[in-house]
């Protein structure tokens, strides 16, 4: 009967142990993290990465690898979770002191209760920051806090609960509106704890040693930063913590199974805009857009969703622009570009979405225009010099450096940056230089065709005069003004039996050659004759110039201006002859004019280049003025 008594109480013992045994708890571990480095280069068009070109973010993930082995041997997944004995959670704390920026999320939530498949994990892609412009941005901290706790009546859970309700206002916050979450909520549960603990270690039986002891540990530790910059190269760090299941207990009571789990990483992402599309080669395009649709872009805040206009009217900021100017007011203009940059800047914009947003509101303004010509139209004749000096006097200098601007031009966007305005300038220098020779003639032969003595046109005349086949002081005269008598104006006049002049000889009349008073007046002939000083001193005397137009650049059979050819038109006093007015051709090179033509407004059709180009080689001649050569 003992005998049988004492076998009894071994096999239950022996049973408890199987069953205790049988009962298989699993535990949670990281490995130290781990750091894999990848590079990022500056966008196309700029030598270096200066942090105002990018945005950053924080992201936390969990990579599961394989079949999850948590669920690894269980047949039933219902949910039976009851009240917890083991528990462990990853805690991020984030802060970034230039922004004042602090916030706590959770990296993973582990609960186990006795059994296998009593257990509960969750882990949640977590946005840890908002989009922060890079120069900022390199200076958010993460520290990790991982946490293991065998009391089963801490709320972890709770704990996890309310960092996920506070992190989630991260995927609501703007880009540099970030919402300071004081970072307590850990903290206050790590001293939770230890309260806790310490009263159930108070409230033990006088026997401890019968009792569990309550376990709990914690271990904080800080992670590098997530990106860094200088000069050409960057480099974007992403932190990987290593996870285990560990399975204590079983058949073999010291034995322990350890299986990887997954991965927990915390990557950082860049983005070179928030309000615009990117093109392929990673540079935003600001292009076809206008202040109306880019105010409309959605922007997201810790109130809700608001438009980017609203956000700039509510915004509480010393340097507030007014979006609705005096748009032909230029200091005004500016002086609102100015606060409007400060304050996008001051919201978290990097330059590409402040220089858009700039870009467009300046649209509305003709000196704006202005200064944005096209070169193509900035080399055309229809603007003076003057004008054109006028154009870039207006900068917007208070307001934009030469970096925005061709930050603007990166983005697709029509403006000039300063080396722009220096290849118009030097090109409108090149421009002057071709027409300064023509210029020069201009003045001489005005000042000739207004000086009513004739003796004084002579010598005016005669340094101004060349021809190859006579030398100084001779010219070549032609005539297209039709029967308008201009060889009459000759003395002396052209003999009728004067053979004709072809293009190898042609025709000369000194005022010293014999004349022939008494043979009949002939024409001059197509190719013209060659006249001195005197002679062509005594036509414009008898011309009786009424108004004469600056001097242009004739055109040549293709349209384009000769450089060597120049023309003005003139009016006749009334009731002086048949004709109103007509045309000047010069001919000139190397200072002197070598070939004079009088022309009708027909010929060569000067007039309707007139009114095609109005203002051409600097000189600019109104469509009315053609009006009163008929």
């Amino acid at each position: 009967m003992r005998i049988r008594n004492i076998l009894s109480s071994r096999f239950v013992l022996f049973t408890a142990a199987l069953l205790s045994g049988c009962a298989t708890s699993r535990q949670i571990a990281i490995d130290h993290p781990a750091i894999q480095a990848s590079p990022f280069q500056p966008l196309p068009g700029f030598q270096v990465i200066d942090g105002d070109d990018y945005y950053l973010r924080l992201i936390s993930e969990f990579d599961f690898k394989g079949n999850s082995v948590l669920k690894s041997g269980c047949t039933n997944m219902t949910p039976s979770y009851e009240k917890s004995e083991l528990s462990a959670a990853l805690i991020y704390s984030v802060r970034n002191d230039i922004l004042k920026f602090n916030s706590e999320a959770p990296g993973f939530l582990y609960q186990a209760g006795a059994g296998k498949c009593n257990f509960k994990f969750d882990a949640k892609k977590v946005y840890l920051t908002p989009w922060i412009r890079l120069n900022s941005g390199k200076q958010t901290m993460v520290d990790y806090n991982f946490y293991t706790n065998a009391n089963s009546d801490l709320d972890v859970a709770g704990l996890v609960g309310d960092i996920n309700a506070a992190s989630n206002l991260l995927a609501l916050t703007g880009v540099g509106m970030g919402v300071a979450i004081m970072g307590q909520v850990a903290g206050q549960w790590v001293k939770n704890n230890q309260q806790t603990a310490t009263a159930s270690a108070s409230a033990a039986p006088a026997e401890p040693a019968k009792q569990p002891s309550v376990k709990h540990s914690s271990e904080s530790h800080s992670l590098p930063a997530a990106a860094s910059f200088s000069g050409k190269t960057g480099t974007l760090n992403q932190i990987v913590f290593k996870v285990y299941e560990v399975a204590e207990g079983g058949a073999n009571l010291f034995s322990s199974n350890t299986q990887p789990l997954g991965e927990l990483k915390i990557y950082p992402e860049i983005l070179p805009s928030l309000l615009l599309k990117t093109n392929a080669d990673g540079l935003p395009d600001a292009r076809d857009l206008s202040m109306e649709e880019i105010g409309y872009s959605p922007i997201k805040s810790a109130s809700g969703e608001i438009n980017l206009q609203q956000l700039i009217e509510q915004a509480k900021h010393p340097a507030k622009p007014n979006l609705k100017p005096d748009w032909n007011n230029y200091e005004e203009m500016e002086s609102n570009c100015r606060k409007l940059k400060v304050l996008m800047k001051d919201l978290g914009f990097n330059k590409f979405d402040r220089n858009a947003v700039i870009y467009y509101f300046l649209t509305k303004n003709n000196d704006w225009k202005n200064y944005n010509i096209s070169p193509q139209k900035a080399m055309s004749d229809d603007i003076r010099p003057k004008i054109m000096a006028a154009y870039r006097s207006k900068d917007f200098s208070q307001c934009l450096a030469s970096d925005d601007y061709a930050v603007m031009k990166a983005m697709g966007l029509a403006v000039n940056t300063p080396s722009d305005w220096n290849q118009i300038s030097e090109s409108g220098q090149k421009k002057e230089q071709f027409f300064t020779p023509l210029k020069s003639i201009e003045r001489q032969l005005i000042s000739v065709l207004k000086n009513p003595n004739i003796t004084e046109m002579e010598r005016q005349l005669y340094p101004l005069l060349i021809t190859g086949k006579r030398g100084d002081g001779t010219v070549l005269l032609q005539n297209h003004l039709g029967d308008f008598g201009l060889e009459t104006l000759l003395k002396p006049a052209i003999a009728a039996s004067a053979p004709a002049v072809s293009a190898a000889t042609t025709a000369v009349v000194t005022g010293t050659g014999p004349s022939t008073p008494a043979s009949p007046v002939a024409m001059i002939p197509g190719e013209g004759i060659i006249v001195d000083a005197q002679q062509l001193a005594q036509v414009f005397a008898a011309l009786s110039v009424s108004e004469l137009s600056c001097a242009r650049p004739a055109p040549d059979q293709l349209g384009k201006a000769a450089n060597n050819v120049g023309i003005l038109l003139f009016t006749l006093q009334e009731n002086r002859s048949r004709v109103k007015g007509g045309a000047m051709e010069f001919e000139f090179s190397g200072g002197k004019i070598s070939r004079i033509s009088f022309q009708l407004p027909s010929h060569r059709d000067f007039e309707q280049d007139v009114l095609d180009h109005p203002e051409t080689g600097g000189c600019r001649i109104d469509p009315s003025f053609l009006t009163k050569l008929h």
